[in-house]
């Protein structure tokens, strides 16, 4: 199981490319696996026989093997046999022929793998129950904590005794929902964000009047052209202005602030369960219309999961805009890898004081909010990205210079 990505510690086998005992060459797809942020497929490193240890729908851990390629099938499982027991096939298995269905992967040679998640196992040593006994109801049958609970709570049923009154009826309590891998990462990710990083925030107020003006200008002249959101003007100024403001551009790692190796924006995706944010590599470089087109061809990979570990990491500073969902303001927390994250609300019609002083017109206005870690950077570096983002929002041809 390979690693792709710093935060990847385990991978889930969601289809093989090839079958048991196939002949392969170096290249080939042989597999497609899930990662916590993405599906990626899985080439073959050298020519030979592939012999796979490990079923469609198994979670194994970062460096544990799936499949070996060898000059044979048992050349194959000579090269296994130094892999850790948990990601072996047994014997039986190995010398299957090349016709024969991949086999289970076992806890020890010999034993069938009980297919189950590290928290329904727990949950069943601590109760003294073989966890060969529960019915898996997760995805291939996996066993998970529910699963455990409710067999555990059927063994203990005793009759109610009988009631001289009418008791309310409680509904049952829903039952646990397991973490996806990404959802996974993401608690880990945001409980060391707000546990060791000292966040700090700022919010301006931005007239994004003659911003939307120019974008339909922009949008309206050609058709064929990429089409211009208001996402990728906040993106391509954030980039302007980290580059007028690079202590923005930091991050905080091994008791050093680390400066940015580029200004690399990275969006954040909401996907059905969790969020990604893929990266905007350069971004104070690229025109405001090619980077329109990096960022839609990112968000669409994102949503479809093929994003490439180097399209989601290396990050210098992150958007996350939640404007089109009503949202007056909100405060985002910081990826422990950057120094730095942009909230970005909705655009709102309001009355505002116009240039003359006096008069009262209606503005277009939208909150951003500058979250900071205070390790990196203060309050005035924070407020400094937020000037020269206000500056470049409301003189909005300056987003056409680069």
């Amino acid at each position: 199981m390979p690693k792709m990505g710093d935060a990847m510690t385990e991978g889930t086998l969601l289809s093989w490319a090839k079958e048991n005992g196939a002949q392969v060459k170096a290249g080939d797809v042989i597999a497609e696996i899930e990662t916590d942020k993405s599906n990626v497929e899985i080439e073959a490193e050298d020519a030979g026989v592939l012999s796979i240890f490990t079923q469609v729908g198994e979670t194994v851990a970062v460096g544990h093997v799936i499949a070996a390629i060898g000059s044979s099938v048992t050349a194959a499982k000579s090269v296994a046999a130094k892999a850790p027991v948990a990601a072996v096939a047994s014997a039986s298995a190995a010398q299957a022929p090349a016709s024969a269905a991949p086999a289970p992967t076992p806890v020890a040679i010999g034993k069938e793998r009980i297919k189950a998640t590290p928290l329904a196992r727990s949950v069943a040593r601590e109760s003294g129950l073989d966890i060969a006994r529960v019915t898996g109801t997760g995805p291939y049958g996996r066993i998970v904590e529910a699963d455990v609970q409710a067999h555990l709570k059927s063994q203990t049923a005793k009759p109610a005794p009988a009631q001289t009154k009418i008791e309310a009826v409680q509904a049952p309590a829903a039952a646990p929902i397991e973490l996806t891998p990404i959802r996974r990462v993401i608690a880990k990710r945001m409980v060391e964000s707000k546990t060791t990083i000292p966040h700090f925030y700022i919010t301006s107020e931005i007239d994004m009047g003659a911003a939307v003006a120019l974008r339909e200008q922009l949008n309206s002249y050609d058709d064929t052209l990429v089409k211009i959101s208001l996402n990728d003007m906040v993106v391509k100024a954030s980039a302007i202005a980290l580059k007028k403001v690079p202590a923005a551009n930091a991050a905080f790692k091994d008791d050093k602030i680390q400066p940015g190796n580029g200004v690399h924006v990275g969006i954040a995706v909401a996907l059905e369960d969790g969020l990604i944010v893929p990266v905007v590599r350069d971004a104070d470089t690229l025109p405001l219309r090619k980077l329109a087109a990096a960022g839609k061809d990112l968000i669409k990979k994102a949503r479809d999961k093929k994003l490439a570990p180097q399209e989601y990491s290396g990050g210098t500073f992150t958007v996350s805009n939640l404007g089109s969902f009503d949202v007056e303001n909100f405060i985002a927390i910081i990826d422990p890898a950057q120094g730095a994250i942009l909230a970005v609300s909705s655009i709102v019609k309001k009355p505002v004081v116009l240039a003359d002083g006096v008069s009262i017109g209606v503005g277009q206005r939208m909150n951003v909010t500058f979250s900071g870690d205070h390790r990196v950077m203060d309050g005035a570096v924070g407020a400094h990205f937020l000037q020269e983002l206000k500056r470049v929002l409301q003189n909005p041809l300056s987003l056409l210079e680069g």
